[in-house]
C-alpha cells in the first residue's frame, strides 16, 4: 500500500510538516517495502493564493496513495481525499520512517493491500492507544456549545 507523507525533505529521515497543503514535499512510500516510491514537488501548491491542500490531495490521488500522514488536513483537502478513497491520519510527526511505522503499527489490516472504501474510513476516524494522533472536537468539545454557546438548538426555539 502507497501512504504520502508531508515532509520538509525528501528522505525517510526528514522531518514531518505539519502542514498538508504547503508542505516542501509529499513523500510516497510503499508500506510493504518501507521505501520511497515517489517523491512530489509540492513547489506550485506552496506558491498558490488559495487551494493549496486541494493541489496536494490531487497530487497524491494521481500517485496512487491510499493514505496520508500529516499534522492537519484543511476541510477542503479532506473532501477531496475521502472522495478518492484516501485515508486521512492527522497529528503525524517525527520523521517520514517514523510515521509509516507508526501507521503500520497502528493499522496492521490496512497498511498491506487494499482496503474497502468503509474500512478507511473507519480507520480514519480512530485513535490508536496513547492517543498518538490527537484530532480535537472543535470549539464545542462535542457538547453543542460552538461559537453560539447553545443558541439556537433546533428549529423549535428549544
Amino acid at each position: 500500500m502507497k501512504v504520502a507523507v508531508s515532509s520538509t525533505g525528501k528522505e525517510l529521515e526528514s522531518a514531518v510538516d505539519q502542514r498538508f497543503g504547503r508542505a516542501d514535499y509529499l513523500v510516497i512510500v510503499d508500506t510493504e517495502t518501507k521505501a520511497i516510491v515517489q517523491v512530489v514537488d509540492n513547489l506550485a501548491a506552496r506558491e498558490a493564493a488559495h487551494g493549496a491542500g486541494i493541489n496536494a490531495a490531487a497530487e497524491i490521488a494521481r500517485a496512487g496513495a491510499r493514505a496520508v500522514l500529516t499534522g492537519y488536513v484543511g476541510p477542503k483537502a479532506a473532501a477531496v481525499c475521502e472522495k478518492a478513497g484516501i485515508m486521512m491520519v492527522n497529528g503525524a510527526e517525527g520523521t517520514v520512517r517514523a510515521a509509516v511505522q507508526r501507521f503500520i503499527d497502528t493499522h496492521p489490516g490496512q497498511a498491506v493491500g487494499p482496503a474497502s472504501p468503509a474500512s478507511r474510513r473507519a480507520a480514519a476516524t480512530s485513535l490508536p492507544a496513547g492517543g498518538a494522533m490527537r484530532q480535537g472536537r472543535g470549539l464545542g468539545g462535542g457538547r453543542r456549545r460552538g461559537q453560539c454557546d447553545g443558541q439556537g438548538r433546533n428549529r423549535q426555539g428549544r
